[in-house]
């Protein structure tokens, strides 16, 4: 576990300075035998405790931050949907992976458009380069518990691509489809690895208040709104079918090429089958591996009571290749930040003080 940080926590320098304290001192923790045999096993693996109370709550902190700096009138407005595959502004999209940029939930507006939520309510996720810009999240995604799994599964060049802040709204916290994180981001062969922390509890108490805990816990039938759900041992079963990819490859030069048509889409077609779908109850603080094929997917949110949570993507280069047909990509002159870094210290951006 993280050791835990100081009192002043929401301090945003004593927030950063904590951080960075955890990450320098902690040692490289990788998996246990016992825990890389359940991953090979079921795909997934549910890892408690990995965050303390106060990172998580140093996490949150700044994504409220960012919250408040975000100017919804300065961008053309985008509306994160999985079962709309078609963003409503793709280009803002293409143009978010070096970025931190802000996708609404669906239904946060009205019939005629107009926020119908506060604004701290009315966005699904930021994305996708937190990892890189803020040094709180850099901190955790770039930790020696990370980089410790890591070489456990044994990664010999990982880079990491994307992170993402999701909230989960209460109210109008969108489904997300059942997927497989290789749909996104593919490469041959296929290797990309999801890291995800709870920074709320995700229990029965989200959507499921009326019924007894441990019916629930028992039964597994009962859908828990806005939690994890996942089908162990899926990613022995079911290969990636799906591509979401460019219409047009990325040339190099330009992240959004040929704006007069679709820029991006779905190729090939997924019958996934979550009958044996089952959710993974995790507190805050906890993480859940999530390995390239693995089925996973979380109904929309109803209840009263938000899931918020950060996850990252890594991906292997050694002897790998990333497709230039792949949405996420880095701008010229950028690379994604190698997890291996030749210290133990997170890599540092030179805009630290400017969060």
């Amino acid at each position: 576990m993280l050791r835990r940080t100081q009192a002043t926590l929401f301090k945003p320098t004593s927030t950063l300075r904590s951080l960075r304290n955890y990450t320098d001192d902690a040692s490289y923790i990788g998996l246990t035998a016992e825990q890389k045999e359940f991953y090979d096993t079921n795909g997934y693996l549910h890892i408690r405790g990995a965050l303390s109370d106060d990172v998580c709550d140093a996490l949150r902190f700044r994504a409220i931050h960012h919250l408040a700096q975000f100017d919804p009138n300065a961008y053309q407005k985008s509306i994160f949907s999985s079962t709309h595959q078609t963003r409503f502004s793709d280009s803002y999209f293409l143009e978010s992976g070096h970025q931190i940029r802000y996708f609404f939930e669906e239904k946060a507006f009205d019939d005629d458009g107009n926020l119908a939520v506060p604004m701290n309510q009315a966005i699904n996720k930021i994305g996708h380069n937190l990892h890189s810009l803020d040094p709180a999240f850099r901190s955790v995604s770039f930790s020696p518990h990370v980089i410790g799994i890591l070489k456990s599964l044994g990664y010999i060049k990982p880079v990491l691509p994307q992170s993402m802040y999701i909230f989960k709204q209460p109210s109008i916290g969108g489904e997300v489809l059942p997927h497989q994180d290789g749909t996104y981001l593919y490469t041959e062969p296929q290797s990309v690895v999801g890291f995800w922390w709870a920074l709320e509890d995700c229990t029965t108490m989200n959507g499921m208040s009326n019924l007894d805990p441990a019916v629930v816990m028992l039964s597994c039938d009962a859908v828990l709104l806005g939690c994890l759900y996942g089908v162990a041992g899926s990613h022995k079963t079911t290969p990636v079918q799906q591509r979401f990819l460019r219409t047009t490859p990325y040339d190099g030069q330009n992240l959004t090429a040929g704006k007069d048509a679709p820029l991006l889409t779905t190729s090939g077609q997924a019958d996934f089958d979550t009958s044996q779908g089952r959710p993974i109850l995790t507190k805050k603080g906890d993480l859940v591996l999530l390995h390239n094929a693995f089925v996973h997917y979380s109904h929309a949110n109803t209840s009263l009571t938000s899931r918020h949570a950060y996850t990252i993507h890594a991906v292997e280069t050694h002897e790998t290749d990333y497709p230039a047909t792949n949405w996420l990509q880095f701008p010229p002159g950028m690379t994604f930040p190698p997890l291996f870094p030749t210290s133990t210290s997170a890599p540092q951006n030179p805009h630290d003080n400017e969060h």
